[in-house]
């Protein structure tokens, strides 16, 4: 099996003067006729809001509708998402449709912080608020930095999760870089997650960072993309992201196999220095990836299907 890549699917440009340059972290949601895609755009400040745009669910490379606003404000002044808000993992649970999304916060020693809010859609996904003003995962204890852009898999009446959890940030040239690694969790309710705090991944080395898993369950078996980066040099440089892969037969014991599924970097200008935040959905029978290409998703993002 290998990916069959059909290009960029989306290009992110500004309407009315506004947005326009990101497309990043594309999540899916999966309609009748079409599939919703979710992605992080930036405002004229900086800040990451989500909003999402519409493909033709027979022809999964054709956009038939773009929103223009965002779906969700960011928080409160003080809250953990008052400086942007980025979506993570969507799922429909009791008719209602749940969005993870990834809350900022600007810090002053660090960059920043992220935990995991849930917001809700009453309307099938058009427009949300925050099921909490507060994160549902955040930092604990025993994981002081860090806890950001989880993906969901639901067995019969228990919760799976994956997610980034930061071990430290490090100075690379003068500047605060952040190291994190996957770890899981499970709950009953997809709200109050246990965490055994155990990394799912082990780093081929102590600077390697990972970012975005993505897991399918595919029979008897875990199925997870994501991308990792060096510490160094990784904003479209020689350290940047790379789409990785991994298979468990339980979903917490994993072997890393990047070369079997994993999505390099191609020689389309788009995606030529960077491959970045995958999504990865089954789709009318067909494991389908959405993901970003170079500049963390500046570039918009493209669709490859796994061919048998």
């Amino acid at each position: 099996m290998s990916w069959q890549r059909y290009g960029r699917v989306f290009i992110p440009k500004p309407i009315n003067g506004q947005g326009g340059s990101h497309a990043q972290v594309p999540t899916t949601l999966v309609y009748e006729k079409c599939i919703r895609v979710f992605y992080a755009d930036r405002n004229k400040d900086g800040k990451s809001y989500t909003t999402y745009v519409d493909l033709d669910r027979s022809d999964l490379t054709t956009v038939i509708y773009r929103h223009t606003r965002p779906i969700l404000p960011f928080g409160d002044v003080g809250a953990f998402d008052d400086d942007g808000v980025m979506p993570s993992f969507a799922l429909r649970q009791d008719g209602v449709v749940w969005l993870y999304y990834s809350g900022w916060n600007r810090g002053v020693t660090v960059p920043y912080r992220n935990s995991v809010g849930i917001a809700v859609s009453y309307d099938d996904g058009t427009t949300f608020e925050r099921l909490f003003k507060g994160p549902v995962l955040d930092r604990t204890p025993y994981e002081p930095h860090i806890a950001v852009t989880p993906t969901i898999v639901r067995i019969d009446n228990i919760w799976r999760m994956w997610y980034i959890s930061g071990l430290r940030w490090k100075l690379v040239n003068g500047r605060r870089e952040p190291i994190y690694v996957i770890k899981n969790a499970h709950s009953e309710d997809g709200v109050n997650w246990m965490r055994p705090n155990k990394i799912c991944i082990p780093q081929t080395s102590n600077d390697e960072a990972f970012s975005r898993p993505s897991v399918v369950k595919d029979r008897d078996l875990y199925r997870m993309w994501f991308c990792a980066r060096s510490s160094v040099d990784y904003r479209d440089g020689v350290g940047s992201y790379r789409i990785g892969y991994a298979e468990s037969k339980d979903g917490d014991n994993w072997v890393r196999m990047d070369d079997k599924h994993g999505l390099p970097v191609s020689d389309d200008p788009w995606e030529m220095k960077m491959t970045c935040y995958p999504f990865v959905q089954k789709i009318d029978g067909k494991i389908v990836m959405y993901y970003n290409g170079n500049g963390f998703g500046a570039t918009g993002f493209g669709c490859a299907i796994l061919s048998e």
